[in-house]
């Protein structure tokens, strides 16, 4: 069979089994569907391209062109030359080249100036050159910080002397060019000061001055932080406390009285401070001789004839002994030494965080009770009963036990019942009965619709599962003629009829696509089986 004969024969095929409305809907389809693959071939096929960086500054934008045209790596160019666009799938890789190429710089040098020695370099040339490469670094760390697009170190280091007693104290000062609609916050700003101030020796934080591009210096934050610090944090010490006694209070009622029917409120009165105390404390068993002081007396006899000793007055009388032959001198020596001790002592200055709560007060709500009443015209309505004073103290009782009452410490417990805006339990029940009523009509009216509409549908589906009688052949006898024609009369009346649920079809169709293509899945399963 030749290439003429087949298309010979499809060409009858076509004629025979479609007519040309048909051929030319498949004519239509079969060009939407070239022209679909047409589009997704070139959509699949262009490359992409992605945005290697942006902001860049002429020079590190020029550096990055220079490489990329050594290495033919196609690239666009936008934003006047400040953004540079690659294929999308080579942006990393691209990024890691320039990265080891030290691209972009940013127009900061860093420590790679110490990479290629230089020689007869002086000592002040070295300090300028390291000096440099500490704010390059700096400024290269802050500009990871998300709202950061680009920043400037200064450091100000003062002239070491050996002849000056008091050195000035290093100093200083970044700015920052901030993206458009980012601020920093507080825990960055004070994160760049402690980077620069621990980065640089004696730098202090408080020498340490942040400037952005609209003219604010943010580490004026850090100072109205330090004055606030302690006061921010004993008014969160005072608001855990407060809710803290609302929450016992709440807990407590709410399980005898219920919810919704009690409100609490605490005021606490606190006192924050330091406690400083110095303490003396004497050892006894480690004493320390001072001084000593001993008293000794010695006397002695001469006679007139001998030698007075040295040092001895010569107004000294003498004494005659009791035989009268000869006189006797008598001296006396007398010797006085102190000696002074003291006991160890040890000064012991100690400072403690003073806490203490200088009072309590507490107010309660307690709603009340109701019961259901008629009005002059007979309307049903419901009257309040206050809580009696009895329930009230009882209340009061427990509030002040689960408070820690204390009346020298001038404690306030307030209860009072009163009654709520929310409406009573009674005609909450009431309302909510009705309301779950109407509930399950409304449940029960929507089971009956979807069970109506999956009954049409079903019906529908059998309906257009029955076969149409095959055309009658020739040479049929004139009773099989009639009954022919009156089933195909039959046959056009149920067209008519079956005209409006197509309609119906092609509406749901376009309405609810996923619905009609769920109910063709499940047709295609059951014609499988």
């Amino acid at each position: 069979m030749d290439f003429n004969e087949i298309l010979k024969k499809t060409s009858e095929f076509i004629k025979k089994n479609l007519n040309p409305r048909n051929i030319a809907l498949i004519i239509a389809g079969l060009l939407l569907i070239t022209f679909l693959g047409i589009i997704a071939f070139k959509t699949v096929t262009k490359e992409e391209y992605g945005v290697l960086y942006t902001h860049l500054n002429p020079d590190d934008a020029g550096s990055i062109l220079s490489v990329l045209q050594e290495e033919n790596i196609p690239y666009k160019v936008e934003g006047d030359g400040s953004i540079i666009l690659v294929p999308r799938n080579k942006v990393h890789e691209i990024r890691l080249k320039l990265a080891a190429k030290g691209l972009p710089s940013g127009k900061t040098v860093g420590f790679e100036i110490f990479e290629e020695p230089k020689m007869g370099i002086t000592q002040f040339q070295e300090n300028v050159n390291y000096l440099r490469a500490l704010e390059g670094e700096l400024s290269r760390t802050i500009r990871q910080l998300d709202p950061v697009r680009d920043a400037k170190v200064n450091i100000a280091l003062p002239k070491e002397s050996i002849f000056v007693r008091e050195e000035d104290e290093p100093k200083a000062s970044i700015i920052l060019k901030l993206w458009p609609g980012k601020d920093l916050t507080k825990e960055q700003v004070k994160a760049v000061v402690f980077l620069v101030s621990h980065a640089v020796p004696k730098l202090k934080p408080e020498n340490v001055t942040v400037v952005d591009n609209r003219g604010r210096v943010l580490s004026d934050i850090l100072e109205e932080d330090t004055v606030t610090a302690v006061s921010d944090k004993n008014v969160e010490i005072k608001r855990k406390l407060e809710r803290q006694i609302e929450k016992n209070v709440q807990t407590m009622l709410s399980r005898a009285l219920g919810e919704g029917k009690v409100v609490v409120r605490a005021t606490v009165e606190i006192e924050t401070g330091k406690l400083q105390q110095q303490d003396e404390i004497y050892d006894p068993d480690r004493t320390a001789v001072v001084s000593e002081r001993k008293i000794q007396e010695k006397e002695k006899e001469f006679k007139q004839q001998e030698a007075l000793p040295p040092g001895t007055p010569t107004n000294v009388p003498p004494v005659i002994d009791e035989t009268g032959q000869g006189s006797i001198i008598k001296q006396k020596e007398r010797k006085d030494t102190t000696k002074n001790y003291n006991v160890t002592k040890s000064l012991v200055n100690t400072q403690k965080p003073i806490f203490n709560i200088k009072k309590i007060s507490v107010g309660v709500l307690i709603d009340g009770k109701y019961e259901k009443v008629k009005d002059e015209e007979g309307n049903e309505k419901y009257r309040f009963i206050p809580r009696s004073e009895e329930e009230l103290k009882v209340y009061e009782s427990l509030v002040k036990s689960a408070i820690g009452y204390d009346p020298k410490r001038g404690d306030q417990v307030t209860v009072v019942s009163v009654p709520f805006e929310a409406k009573p339990e009674v005609a909450v029940a009431e309302e909510r009965k009705i309301e779950d009523i109407i509930l399950l009509v409304a449940i029960g009216i929507l089971g009956l619709a979807v069970l109506a509409v999956a009954a049409i549908i079903l019906v529908k589906v059998l309906k257009g599962k029955k076969k149409v009688p095959e055309a009658v052949p020739p040479g049929i006898s004139p009773e099989a003629a009639a009954a022919y024609a009156i089933h195909e009369k039959e046959m056009e009346e149920f067209q008519l009829e079956r005209e409006p649920i197509y309609r119906k079809l092609v509406d749901l169709a376009q309405e609810n696509p996923e619905l009609i293509a769920e109910l063709i899945t499940k047709w295609m399963k059951e014609e499988g089986r």
